[in-house]
């Protein structure tokens, strides 16, 4: 099928890449279809996508490349939903709130995006765990190096 992107213009995808968000997004909840693509072939960020409003796309990025041990506990209602039998099945993606200077962007690890990749279903979980921020910047202060 094809869809219109914000960022990549006009894209075939097939059916079987959409991923379904039964509840759809806090705050964009009419919206149940996405699908992943990568931002380029080096790069760890992948657009979240929608499939009906091309206007409406996230950038993701996996927190094993922003820090080490994320790690947080998946509800068993949630377990359900997403239909996950086993961990390998599972993505974890944070969406990034990019700013106009690029190195002040920033990494919502407070409410990671959980997808079974192999059944396509995804939900935004909500975390209470202060160890996770919303606004975690991506970018670390470059440190001068003393010569």
């Amino acid at each position: 099928m094809e869809i219109m992107t914000r960022d990549f213009g006009r894209l075939e995808i097939a059916e079987s890449d959409i991923i379904i968000f039964k509840s759809g997004l806090p705050g964009f909840e009419n919206l149940e279809e996405f699908v992943l693509l990568p931002l380029g072939e080096e790069s760890p960020f992948i657009v979240m996508q929608s499939v009906d409003n091309p206007d409406i796309a996230f950038v993701t990025v996996e927190p094993g490349n922003l820090i080490q041990n994320y790690e947080f506990e998946i509800s068993d209602k949630t377990e359900k939903e997403l239909e996950i039998k086993k961990v390998s099945d599972v993505l974890i993606l944070n969406i990034i709130t990019l700013k106009n200077e690029i190195k002040k962007s920033t990494a919502n690890l407070s409410a990671p995006i959980v997808i079974n990749i192999e059944d396509k279903l995804g939900k935004q979980v909500i975390l209470d765990d202060s160890r996770y921020q919303v606004r975690y910047k991506i970018f670390a202060p470059v440190e001068e190096v003393a010569e």
